[in-house]
């Protein structure tokens, strides 16, 4: 399908945005867990095998994004019907060099699904030994195809951006798409096993909660030997885990693999139809939703991964507005003495604005409000209460392995 000028001006600046924001949201990742490791003196600060996990799926996408965020710019400029093309043939491999190693991402989000599995299904964490073996297996992929890819010369003009060559589709197969569709299909199996044992755990629960409440009505009543049989009923029904899993990590299990089924979803959809011989008939705007969203997974994965201690922070300074507070907790912004300053600034407007519409500044008041509006938000005196906020934040999703274990065996 050829495509217009217009068209073809989309297609190439709007991955820029969405590859510009992962490219700005996994960076975040990666330098909220090397903070991690330079503050291990800090139980909650810690790392643990989830934010490993999530620094080897960060590193994957920024290459990707910052591959992807050039889109027609690598491709040769003698290439035909293409827009804005400044590049030559070093330039297309090497763009395509760091496309591909995005498939890690992917098989990251395989093994972060595999992770909550057992942290929700079997109250347990990976291994040491299981850990490597994912790292192991995600990164050796990623390198491998990217070394066999360029060994092989696969590497070329793919219409929006640099990738497999057209010539060479089966490597598209044997390299993307189909470990891509085998990860969709073994992800939505585990996070099927999930949901299934939660409403298994939840039947439990409440079963257990209304012979609790019985057991206690029986024991007003009835003799002592009433009472032991209500209990050893009690027991046998009491669900098997002491230690349940905090709702925030439920939910933030679901809302991982939702931003992956969201980043990949069109981009299934639009391959599905070239195999199915229907290339010439896929609608322009599925091909523009899946190449806008394919970089866009590590931006997604940022507002998950800091939405616990944004909630927190809120909770704690509900004066505080909504985008101070997302700054706030970013930790791209968290050592910025500048942008203090500026965050600072603006809480003092919006609380001199607010008074305003109170009708509550007077000449009097003025400075004090403005005083106020400072102590709201002292960032330099306040950095220890919020670093111990987003670790606590983050010590909440993990289960503690020792606790965990000695409570289930008790």
């Amino acid at each position: 399908m050829d495509l217009t000028r217009q068209q073809q001006q989309f297609a190439s600046i709007l991955p820029r945005i969405t590859s510009f924001m992962s490219l700005i949201g996994s960076s975040s990742i990666v330098v909220d867990v090397v903070q991690k490791y330079r503050k291990r003196g800090n139980s909650n600060s810690k790392p643990t095998t989830y934010h490993r996990l999530m620094l080897g799926m960060s590193f994957c996408d920024i290459f990707m994004s910052g591959g992807l965020m050039m889109t027609t710019w690598p491709i040769p400029a003698d290439t035909p019907d293409t827009y804005t093309t400044y590049g030559n043939d070093a330039t297309c491999k090497t763009q395509a060099f760091f496309v591909q190693l995005g498939i890690g991402a992917p098989f990251y989000t395989l093994c972060l699904s595999v992770y909550y599995y057992l942290v929700i299904v079997k109250d347990s964490r990976p291994n040491l030994i299981l850990e490597r073996c994912m790292h192991f297996v995600c990164l050796s992929f990623a390198f491998g195809t990217v070394i066999a890819s360029l060994a092989l010369d696969l590497f070329g003009y793919a219409k929006y951006f640099c990738w497999f060559s057209a010539e060479h589709d089966l490597f598209r197969w044997l390299f993307w798409f189909g470990p891509l569709w085998a990860i969709i299909a073994i992800v939505a199996v585990i996070m099927s096993m999930i949901y299934f044992d939660i409403v298994k755990q939840e039947k439990k629960q409440r079963r257990w909660k209304g012979v609790n409440d019985q057991g206690a009505t029986t024991v007003n009543s009835n003799s002592g030997g009433t009472h032991n049989r209500e209990n050893r009923n009690l027991r046998n029904i009491t669900p098997r885990r002491s230690v349940r899993v905090s709702d925030s990590v439920k939910s933030q299990a679901f809302r991982y693999v939702g931003s992956f089924f969201l980043t990949w979803i069109f981009q299934t959809i639009a391959r599905g139809m070239e195999t199915a011989g229907q290339g010439d008939s896929v609608p322009y705007w599925l091909s523009l939703v899946g190449v806008t969203l394919l970089p866009s997974q590590g931006f997604f994965n940022f507002l998950i991964y800091i939405r616990p201690r944004y909630e927190q922070h809120r909770k704690r300074h509900p004066e505080v507005g909504k985008f101070v507070t997302f700054f706030r907790v970013n930790p791209l912004f968290a050592g910025c003495n500048c942008c203090h300053g500026v965050l600072r600034t603006i809480q003092s407007q919006r609380v001199w604005n607010r008074s305003a519409r109170e009708g509550s500044l007077s000449e009097g008041g003025t400075s004090n409000n403005v005083a106020n509006s400072d102590s709201i938000i002292d960032y330099n005196s306040q950095e220890e209460e919020c670093e111990s906020e987003q670790d606590s934040a983050e010590a909440g999703q993990v289960l503690n392995d020792d606790s965990s274990q000695e409570d289930v065996g008790r």
